[in-house]
This record gives structure tokens, C-alpha cells and sequence, in this order.
């Protein structure tokens, strides 16, 4: 397993404490550990390009990762009382839009498409608004809006993206 690899998955399994510190009420300890797994995120790409280990595994595992983090965090604020439900289903909906984009793609074509400098801008942002919804810093729930918003600017452009490389592939 490559090094990027490895990180990634180190990111994935952050989720667990995450989720058990929030539910245990330890918003702080939660916030730290969730800030360390968001750290890791542009780390795992960067050491992919310089060690040369950029994979179709990476390519999938990287973004699949950051949606189980958001997902698992965003369910657990929302039980607690911290979002929203207009908030979390808003922003899952382009979520679901691009997960089933991805997987379309690698269906009929094996293709996988690479990250967007819009996708990443949504998903630092992301990041971000989560981290503020979860120290309960003023201004969290609207920012996780503006998050919302660039992640459905994120989903147009990876469909757009989509539909010219299925069509070169074809």
C-alpha cells in the first residue's frame, strides 16, 4: 500500500473517535481530532504526486473518505441539535449527485475522474463550516450554507467535466 494510501485511510479511521467524542460531548477533543483528519487531506495528495504513487485506488479512496467524514460528522451534529435538517439534506444532495456521477463513470467507461480545483475549494470550505458548527462559533450554520452552495457549484462542474471525458473515452 502506498504512503498517500496509508494517510488516507488514517483519515478514515479518524471518524470513529470523532463521532464518539461528539456524542460523549467533547466538542473540543471531537474538534481537535476532526481539524488533525482535515489536515491530512491536501497531505495525502501531495505525497501521492511527489513519491510518484498516484493510483486509481487513491483517486477513489481520497474523495470517498472526505464523504464518510462529512457524513458521519454532519449526522451526529444534526442528532445533537447543531445543524439544521434543511442544512444536512441541502448539502447532501449534490454529495449523492456526485457519488452517483463517480460511479457512473467507472460503470461504463472503468474511468475515474480527477479532482477539481472547484471540488476542492467545496470541500475545504466544507471543512471549514463544520469545524465552526462544531466549536459552536458564531456564524457556523451560515457558513455551512456557503459551503452548501460551493458544493453544488462543485457537482455542476464535475458533471460537466463527466460528460466530456465519457465522451473522449468513447
Amino acid at each position: 500500500m502506498s504512503l498517500a494510501n496509508a494517510i488516507t485511510i488514517t483519515r478514515g479511521l479518524a471518524i470513529v473517535p470523532v463521532v464518539v467524542l461528539l456524542v460523549l460531548g467533547e466538542r473540543w477533543a471531537a474538534w481537535w481530532v476532526f481539524l488533525a483528519a482535515c489536515a491530512t487531506d491536501p497531505i495525502d495528495g501531495l505525497v501521492a504526486r511527489k513519491r510518484h504513487e498516484v493510483t486509481r485506488l487513491g483517486k477513489v479512496l481520497d474523495p470517498l473518505v472526505d464523504k464518510a467524514l462529512y457524513v458521519s460528522v454532519l449526522f451526529t451534529l444534526y442528532t445533537l441539535g447543531f445543524l439544521p435538517t434543511l442544512a444536512v439534506v441541502l448539502f447532501l444532495a449534490p454529495q449523492v449527485g456526485i457519488g452517483i456521477g463517480a460511479l457512473a463513470l467507472r460503470m461504463r467507461g472503468n474511468l475515474v475522474q480527477a479532482a477539481r480545483i472547484l471540488g476542492k475549494v467545496a470541500s475545504a470550505s466544507a471543512f471549514v463550516a463544520i469545524a465552526f458548527v462544531m466549536a459552536g462559533w458564531p456564524g457556523g450554520v451560515e457558513l455551512f450554507y456557503t459551503a452548501t452552495a460551493l458544493t453544488y457549484a462543485a457537482a455542476i462542474d464535475y458533471y460537466v467535466a463527466a460528460r466530456s471525458l465519457s465522451r473522449s473515452a468513447s
